[in-house]
């Protein structure tokens, strides 16, 4: 037993890790603050690193140790540096704990420890872990002073423990206001107000979702390539693009905005969440999303566009003249067009110049001179199912006689640039 005691003195003495060694000596360490300083008393002066360690393996292992194999192991400590074994104890007291840690050495920045989580080996596997982590913290700084937010999520993924880093930002999601300081983001939105009735400003009671850091941290986990974080992270918007789908589409916009090298991810979470907006005459919440996400720049213009054609492909015509009246809303005819493939296009082009919103013989002509044979198939499927009733999509808008009129013309007087089956079929 002495033999055990004196190697566990030896290796709390040296400077490679005393963290995991008070793992090994187990929850009897913190039965009070005089102990756990005995304890402290015997490694090397801390720093905030070390800190940070200590603090993990304390949230980590709240349940999981095994008591008998601890408790013969500090007992050896004990007799090996002649203090008395504490009583048997089956949990962390992280009251003692931190006490000691802040009698013991004073100096420690716990900020900077917070920000020093990301280390090989953290994780933080429960909600009861996410809890000690954040209650240790408050302790130590006496509540003068909220979590560093920006430690955990401050825009860019960590490098040693992105899966860690992605734990605890699940359980400080869904965390209460108190647990969790959201509302001390570094980049934030502002409540969204004009919202339906019956939709919150905020999104949650944390506000977490109007955090532009949370949503930049999020997509840089998602695209960081480890392993299937990106998987992971679309879960995490699973729940709130159903319970707060207007504030996941601005905030999304307004983090693209921030930062556009966050769009790949961001694009597809905002796309996602706004067709409810473009397809539902008269909803109360759709001003207000529609303008913001549009009005946020390029990456939000392209996720109004993306969800007009995707919804589009997956549901046909039906919804056209709703998503042109949101287009002449916007003042974002011409925009989406652009970027609107070629079989929505058509679409949304021959209603537009039904209404009088659009030159079809000028867009006509400048699309095909940009796009050529592939987007003049394209027209001829479009008039060959108006002229059939191929389309059956229920509310699909009318092919006016006028309108068809333009697409022939166009298409024929180009016709000798057209491929010859397409020819016969004009």
């Amino acid at each position: 037993m002495g033999d055990a005691g004196g190697d566990i003195v030896s290796r709390l003495a040296s400077s490679s890790g005393p963290s995991m060694v008070i793992e090994e000596l187990g929850y009897g360490c913190t039965a009070s603050k005089e102990y756990m300083k005995e304890v402290v008393g015997l490694m090397p002066a801390m720093d905030e690193r070390e800190l940070a360690r200590l603090v993990g393996v304390l949230a980590r292992t709240h349940s999981s140790l095994d008591v008998a194999e601890c408790g013969r192991t500090l007992a050896s400590l004990a007799a090996a540096v002649g203090i008395a074994a504490p009583a048997p104890a089956t949990s962390w007291n992280y009251e003692c704990a931190v006490d000691a840690l802040r009698e013991a050495s004073p100096n420690l920045n716990w900020p900077n420890a917070m920000a020093a989580l990301d280390h090989e080996g953290f994780n933080c596997p429960d909600g009861i872990a996410f809890e000690a982590i954040a209650r240790m913290f408050s302790r130590a700084v006496k509540d003068k002073e909220p979590f560093p937010v920006s430690a955990v999520a401050g825009g860019s993924a960590w490098r040693n423990a992105p899966l860690g880093q992605l734990e605890f930002l699940y359980h400080a999601i869904v965390a209460a206001p108190e647990m969790f300081p959201w509302a001390f983001s570094r980049r934030k939105i502002a409540p969204v107000e004009g919202l339906a009735p019956g939709s919150s400003p905020t999104g949650t009671p944390n506000q977490c979702w109007l955090s532009v850091d949370l949503y930049l941290t999020l997509a840089a986990l998602a695209q960081s390539g480890a392993g299937d974080l990106g998987a992971k992270v679309r879960g995490v918007f699973e729940m709130p693009a159903r319970g707060c789908p207007e504030i996941i589409a601005i905030g999304t916009a307004a983090a693209m905005a921030e930062d556009p090298t966050r769009a790949p991810f961001l694009a597809e979470v905002c796309a996602a969440v706004l067709p409810p907006y473009l397809v539902s005459p008269g909803h109360p919440s759709a001003p207000v999303v529609l303008h913001r996400v549009w009005a946020s720049g390029p990456n939000g213009q392209e996720c109004v566009a993306r969800a007009m054609a995707e919804t589009h492909a997956r549901e046909g015509a039906a919804h056209v003249p709703r998503m042109l009246d949101v287009c002449q809303d916007l003042k974002a005819l011409s925009a989406v067009l652009d970027r609107a493939p070629h079989a929505f296009a058509v679409e949304l082009a021959a209603l537009a110049a039904r209404r009088e919103y659009l030159n079809l013989e000028k867009w006509l002509q400048e699309r095909c001179a940009a796009s050529g044979a592939q987007f003049v198939g394209t027209c001829v499927r479009f008039l060959r199912m108006r002229a059939t009733g191929a389309d059956e999509s229920p509310g699909a808008p009318k092919l006016a006689v006028e309108t068809a009129a333009v697409f022939f013309k166009v298409l024929q007087a180009g016709a000798g640039g057209v491929p010859p089956g397409l020819q016969t079929e004009l």
